[in-house]
């Protein structure tokens, strides 16, 4: 899946090294804004906390920004189905 018009972000505050589109040099990039080939490559890297830890973080992200901006998936009705 390739980005087009890729933006720096910086919502979750994770930062690798990447080269968005139409840049000449690696910077300090959020996970999210990475391209899908070094989030791969990054991901290949991490051990097993280092994942949880970059799941929590990025759960702590989407968290805040569903609370400041009071987003909820779906319908907004809570399943009945016991």
């Amino acid at each position: 899946m390739s980005k087009t018009n890729p933006k720096r972000r910086n919502l979750s505050g994770i930062y690798i090294f990447d080269i968005l589109e139409g840049e000449t040099k690696r910077r300090p990039t959020v996970f999210e804004d990475c391209t899908v080939e070094k989030q791969d490559e990054w991901l290949a890297s991490l051990s097993v906390e280092a994942l949880h830890s970059l799941a929590k973080g990025l759960g702590k992200s989407l968290r805040g920004l569903g609370d400041h901006f009071d987003i909820m998936s779906g319908s907004g009705e809570e399943d009945d189905e016991d």
